[in-house]
């Protein structure tokens, strides 16, 4: 399903070096990624967040603030990829946001600091692909990360609670 991630386009999105648990991955049952191919990786707040793959920013929101409440009220940045795809990162800091609509970003630049912003149980960078622009659920695309070191399961998807260390491209 995920394909050979030593093949995969997209990196983690945190820095060379740096090791994160993943709290919820692609279709879990239960909290908010029933049915989503999407993974949150556990992040301290402030922490960057770096561009997964190059794109150009679609939209973005850094106005919520970091409390852990209110369902949708999160701040997120959407990047287009030059095959259409479009990723997702979510939970964002406020007033984190380090790239503008419009502007053009290098794989691994860093674009946001990590937060507690919309609906989260801890701080975390929820991160998705959508298969084209605007992003409609259901039209998600399984990602996994090319310069990561961690076990994947039978799918060759990230694991739940399991960590996973971004290594050098």
């Amino acid at each position: 399903m995920f394909g050979d991630p030593a093949e995969s386009d997209y990196l983690l999105p945190f820095a060379v070096g740096r090791s994160r648990r993943v709290s919820q991955n692609y279709c879990f049952q239960q909290g908010g990624h029933r049915n989503q191919l999407a993974v949150d990786f556990v992040m301290p707040i402030g922490e960057d967040v770096l561009a997964a793959r190059a794109g150009l920013v679609l939209d973005l929101r850094e106005d919520s603030p970091d409390t852990g409440e209110g369902e949708g009220e999160h701040n997120y940045v959407f990047i287009q990829h030059t095959d259409g795809t479009v990723a997702f990162y979510a939970h964002l800091q406020q007033n984190g946001v380090l790239v503008n609509v419009g502007q053009e970003v290098a794989a691994r630049e860093v674009i946001a600091t990590a937060g507690n912003s919309g609906l989260t149980g801890i701080p975390h960078l929820h991160f998705g692909v959508y298969a084209s622009w605007p992003p409609i659920e259901g039209s998600d695309v399984p990602v996994n990360f090319r310069n990561a070191a961690g076990p994947y399961d039978e799918r060759n998807g990230p694991i739940m609670g399991m960590v996973y260390t971004a290594l050098e491209p």
